[in-house]
C-alpha cells in the first residue's frame, strides 16, 4: 500500500518508463553476466585441455617409446635412430614444474601430484640410465649394450606409467572440480536470472496495480452511477492523472446529485406548499393500495377542498392566496399522524393517504381538522375553511380512481350541506330582525 501511494506520485507515463526500465534492466544486466560466465568458462575448459595435453603427452609418449623399447630390444643397437630421452624427461620436468606452481589451486588434489612426483621420482634414474646405455650403445660399446637388460626396461615402464597414471589422475580430479565448480556457476546464473525477473515482476505488478487499482475503480463507480446510485465516489490517492480523474469525477458526481435532487423534488414536490404534488400522491395512493391488498388493513382517503378560495384571491390577491395555501397546509398537517400523506392535487384542492385507517377513524380526523381550521381561521384575516370528503378501502373499492370518486362525491355532498347550512342561518338571521316579519 505505501509502494503503490508512493507510486501515484508519479505520473502515469512515468510509471510505463519505470515498467519498461524494470523490465529491460535486469535483462540487459543478466545477459551481460551470462556472457561474461559463459566466456569464462570456455577459456577455462579450453584452458584445462591444453593442460591436459601438455601435461601427460610427454609421460604418454616416454612411456610408449620404453614398451617399444622393450618390444624391439632397443633397435638402436643396431645403430638406428635413438629416440630423444632427454628432450621428452625435460618435458615432463617441465610439465611437473608447471603443475607444482598451481599447487595452491583448491581444484588439485595435492595427494595425486605427490603421488605422480614420487613416481617420477623413481622413474626417473631408470630412465637417465637406459639413455646413457643407450647412448653407450649407439657408441658402439658392446659391453654397455650388453647390460641393457629387459629388467630394467620393464622397472623403467612400470614407474613411467605410475606418474602418467598419478599425474592423469590429478588433472582429471583438477578437471571434474573445475567442472562442477562451472556447474555451479550455471545454477547460480539461472537462480540469479530467475530470482531478478521475479523481483522484476512484482515490482511490475506493483506499478501495474497502481494504474489499474484506480482504473477499476472508475468504472466500478461509473457503473454504479449510471444504475442510479448517485452516491457513488472515487477516493484520491495521488497526484498523477489518475487521481486528477478522480477528482473530475467526484466533482461530477455531486453535481449531478444536486441536479437529481432538485429535478426529483420538482417532479414529486410541490413547489408552493412543500407537499408531494399530484403525481406523487397518487403514487402514495397506490403504494398503500397494494400493501391493503396483500394484508388486508384499511385504507383511507381525505379529498380536501378549500372554502372561498376565489374570494381570498379576489379580494386580497394572488400573494394572499398563496400564503393562505401555505397556511392551510400546516393546518392540516397538525392533524394528520405519523404515516399519513398529505398531498396537493392542484389549485385548492387537497388529497390525504390514511393508512391502517377505518371510515369511522377517517370521520373522526376529518371532523377534527375541519374544526381546528375554523377556529385558526376565525382568528385571523383572509384565512379559509375546508371541506372534506371521505372513502376508504375495502367499504368503496381497491382502485385508486374509484376512492377519489366516492371521496369526490362525499366532498361535493359536504360543500351543499355547508352552504344549505349557511343558507338556513341566512334566513333565520333575516327571520330574527325587526320588522322583516309580516303584519297580521
Amino acid at each position: 500500500m505505501l509502494m503503490e501511494r508512493a507510486l501515484r506520485r508519479l505520473s502515469v507515463g512515468q510509471r510505463v518508463g519505470l515498467i519498461i526500465a524494470l523490465l529491460l534492466a535486469p535483462l540487459a544486466t543478466l545477459s551481460a553476466v551470462s556472457v561474461a560466465v559463459l566466456n569464462q568458462q570456455e577459456m577455462a575448459f579450453r584452458d584445462s585441455v591444453e593442460e591436459s595435453l601438455h601435461t601427460l603427452l610427454p609421460l604418454t609418449a616416454l612411456e610408449q617409446l620404453l614398451d617399444r623399447a622393450l618390444v624391439d630390444e632397443l633397435e638402436a643397437q643396431s645403430h638406428e635412430s635413438v629416440p630423444d630421452f632427454a628432450s621428452l624427461t625435460e618435458n615432463i620436468d617441465h610439465s611437473f614444474t608447471t603443475v607444482e606452481m598451481a599447487g595452491s589451486s583448491p581444484d588439485l588434489l595435492l595427494d595425486r601430484l605427490t603421488a605422480a612426483q614420487h613416481a617420477w621420482a623413481q622413474a626417473k634414474p631408470s630412465v637417465q640410465h637406459l639413455i646413457e646405455q643407450v647412448t653407450r650403445a649407439s657408441a658402439g660399446d658392446d659391453l654397455a649394450a650388453a647390460e641393457l637388460s629387459r629388467k630394467e626396461l620393464q622397472e623403467a615402464i612400470r614407474d613411467v606409467r605410475d606418474a602418467r597414471e598419478h599425474l592423469a589422475a590429478a588433472v582429471r580430479a583438477r578437471y571434474e572440480r573445475a567442472a562442477a565448480m562451472r556447474h555451479r556457476q550455471l545454477h547460480w546464473l539461472l537462480f540469479g536470472w530467475a530470482g531478478t525477473l521475479l523481483a522484476a515482476a512484482l515490482m511490475i505488478s506493483v506499478v501495474l496495480r497502481s494504474i489499474l487499482r484506480p482504473i477499476r475503480e472508475l468504472g466500478s463507480s461509473a457503473r454504479r452511477f449510471a444504475a442510479g446510485d448517485m452516491s457513488a465516489r472515487l477516493q484520491v490517492r495521488g497526484r498523477d492523472e489518475l487521481s486528477t480523474l478522480a477528482e473530475q469525477f467526484n466533482a461530477m458526481a455531486i453535481y449531478w446529485e444536486q441536479t437529481h435532487r432538485e429535478v426529483l423534488a420538482e417532479a414529486t414536490e410541490d413547489a408552493l406548499t412543500g407537499l408531494p404534488n399530484r403525481r406523487r400522491i397518487l403514487a402514495l395512493l397506490s403504494s398503500e393500495l397494494e400493501t391493503h391488498r396483500d394484508n388486508q388493513r384499511p385504507v383511507a382517503v381525505l379529498m380536501i377542498d378549500l372554502n372561498d378560495f376565489k374570494a381570498i384571491n379576489d379580494g386580497f390577491g394572488h400573494a394572499a392566496g398563496d400564503d393562505a395555501l401555505v397556511w392551510v397546509t400546516r393546518r392540516m398537517r397538525e392533524c394528520l399522524r405519523q404515516g399519513d400523506h398529505l398531498g396537493r392535487l392542484g389549485g385548492d384542492e387537497f388529497l390525504a393517504v390514511l393508512p391502517d385507517t377505518t371510515q369511522a377513524q377517517a370521520h373522526e380526523l376529518a371532523s377534527h381538522m375541519t374544526a381546528l381550521v375554523a377556529a385558526a381561521a376565525a382568528r385571523e384575516t383572509a384565512r379559509p375553511t375546508i371541506g372534506v370528503g371521505i372513502a376508504g378501502a375495502p367499504e368503496h373499492g381497491r382502485q385508486p380512481g374509484t376512492l377519489l370518486a366516492q371521496a369526490d362525491v362525499e366532498l361535493y355532498a359536504s360543500k351543499q350541506r355547508t352552504k344549505a347550512g349557511r343558507g338556513d342561518d341566512l334566513a333565520q338571521r333575516r327571520r330574527a330582525e325587526p320588522g322583516t316579519q309580516k303584519p297580521h
